[in-house]
C-alpha cells in the first residue's frame, strides 16, 4: 500500500509525508532522531516533514521524562488516530455491518443494516446515509470529521467502484461510487470483499513482520466462492477487475447447479456455505445449518461425515489450482464454513497434503483468515484509511 517510485516534486513531497507518518503510526511514540535514522533522511529535512504532517494535523507530539532525575524530556511523535473517520460498510444479503473506523483502522461504532432481500443500491446507500448520525453520536464524534465512505461487496466490481454484477445482492450495472458520494456527500469506494480481505490480511501479517508478497485469500461464502492474489507485491485485478473468480471454475464433470451459475459442478456449486446445507439437508432435513451440521458431526453422523471428505478435498482442489494459478507463500481461507464446521479445517488440511503439486510450491503456508467474519470489512476498513491519509496528505501545500 506505499508510494511507487517519485516521479515528480509533488510526488516526492506525498512520498515523504507518507513514509514518515507510516513510520510513526506502526513505530509510535517515536522520537525524531529515531526516524530521521531509519530514513537515512538528514535532521533538516525531518524537521519540514514532521511540521508538516503536525500542521496538517495527523501526527501529535508530546514529552516524556529522560531516564533517570535529571535531564531534558524527550519529545516523542504519535499518530491522532482521531484526526479523521471512514465510515465503512461489508454489504450482505439482508444483514451489512458497518462501522465507524479513525485512522488506526479501530472501530469506533458499529451497527448492523437490515434490508430486505432484491433492495436497491439506492436504498442502501440512503439507509447507510441515515445511520450516519447515530454512529457519529455513538462515537461521540461531528460527522465532519468523517473523510469517506467504503463498501465491500461479494461479486464483480470494476476498478471505476461500478457494481458489474452482484447475484446475492441482485445488483447489476450500478454506478456504486456515483450513487454513494452523491447521497453522502463524500469521497466513497467500492470492492469486492475477497480483495478487500486479502488486502486487510496482507496489513496484519506485514504488521506482524510476516513477508506478504505473494499472497491469496480463498473465501467461502454462503453463496459463492472468490479469491483474490498479491503477486510480488501487487493486486491482481485483471482487464476488469475480475482476477479470482475462481467459484466459476469446474470442480468436476456432473454436479448440482443453480439458475444463476451456468457451469454445472463449479466451486460455487459444490463448496459454498449453501451448496453444503443443501446436500446436508438431503441426508436429513434437520440439518439446515451449519449449527445442525455440526451437532451431526459431534454425534458421528456417519453420513454427515462422508459428505465432509469430499467436501474437504473439493476445498483442497481449490487451494490446489490457487497455489498453481499465483504460487503465493500463504493462502488465507474465509468464510464461516472453514472456520466454524467440525473437522472442516483439519480434513481439507489432509486433502491439501495429497493434492498440493509439490514441485510448485513445497512450503504453502494455508491458515485462517485472522478477522475470521469480518475480513472483508476489516479490509475495507485498511482501504478507506489508506484513502483517507492519502486525501489529506496530498491537501498540503507546503514545499518539502
Amino acid at each position: 500500500m506505499y508510494q511507487a517510485v517519485p516521479r515528480s516534486q509533488a510526488d516526492l513531497k506525498y512520498h515523504n509525508l507518507k513514509l514518515i507518518f507510516d513510520l510513526v503510526k506502526r513505530e509510535g511514540p517515536v522520537s525524531r532522531a529515531a526516524l530521521a535514522k531509519r530514513t537515512g533522511l538528514s535532521a533538516t529535512s525531518m524537521t519540514r516533514i514532521v511540521n508538516e504532517l503536525l500542521k496538517i494535523g495527523v501526527i501529535a507530539e508530546h514529552s516524556i521524562a529522560s531516564v533517570g532525575t535529571s535531564g531534558r524530556p524527550s519529545t516523542l511523535l504519535e499518530i491522532r488516530s482521531g484526526a479523521a473517520y471512514c465510515l465503512c460498510m461489508d454489504a450482505m444479503p439482508n444483514m451489512s455491518k458497518v462501522t465507524l473506523v479513525d485512522l488506526a483502522a479501530r472501530n469506533v461504532a458499529y451497527r448492523e443494516l437490515y434490508m430486505a432481500e432484491g433492495a436497491p443500491f439506492c436504498q442502501t446507500a440512503e439507509e447507510l446515509r441515515k445511520m450516519l448520525p447515530e454512529l457519529c453520536r455513538d462515537a461521540g464524534v461531528s460527522p465532519e470529521c468523517v473523510a469517506c465512505c467504503g463498501i465491500s461487496i461479494s461479486g464483480h466490481v470494476l476498478e471505476t467502484g461500478r457494481i458489474s454484477a452482484s447475484s446475492q445482492l441482485q445488483w447489476a450495472d450500478v454506478d456504486g461510487v456515483g450513487i454513494l458520494e452523491s447521497t453522502l456527500d463524500m469521497p466513497a469506494f467500492v470492492e469486492n470483499d475477497c480483495k478487500a480481505a486479502l488486502l486487510g490480511e496482507q496489513h496484519l501479517l506485514s504488521c506482524a513482520g510476516e513477508s506478504t508478497e505473494n499472497i491469496a485469500y480463498l473465501k467461502l461464502g454462503w453463496a459463492g466462492v472468490g479469491s483474490a492474489a498479491i503477486v510480488d507485491g501487487r493486486l491482481l485485478r485483471g482487464s476488469r477487475n475480475a482476477a479470482g473468480e475462481i467459484g466459476h471454475f469446474n470442480a468436476g464433470l456432473e454436479g448440482m447447479c443453480a439458475e444463476k451459475c451456468e457451469y454445472r459442478g463449479s466451486f460455487e456449486r459444490t463448496i459454498s456455505e449453501s451448496a453444503v446445507i443443501e446436500r446436508a439437508k438431503e441426508i436429513d432435513p434437520a440439518y439446515g445449518s451449519l449449527a445442525s451440521i455440526n451437532e451431526g458431526l459431534k454425534a458421528g453422523d456417519a453420513r454427515l461425515q462422508a459428505m465432509l471428505q469430499e467436501v474437504g478435498e473439493y476445498i483442497a482442489i481449490a487451494i490446489s489450482d490457487i497455489s498453481c494459478a499465483y504460487n503465493p507463500d500463504t493462502i488465507v481461507l474465509g468464510g464461516n464454513l472453514i472456520a466454524s464446521c467440525t473437522g472442516c479445517y483439519h480434513t481439507v488440511m489432509q486433502f491439501v497434503k495429497k493434492r498440493l503439486t509439490r514441485s510448485v510450491q513445497p512450503n504453502l503456508a494455508v491458515r485462517l483468515t485472522k478477522m475470521g467474519s469480518n475480513a472483508s470489512l476489516y479490509g475495507m476498513s485498511c482501504i478507506a484509511v489508506e484513502q483517507a491519509i492519502q486525501r489529506l496528505l496530498q491537501k498540503s501545500d507546503t514545499g518539502i
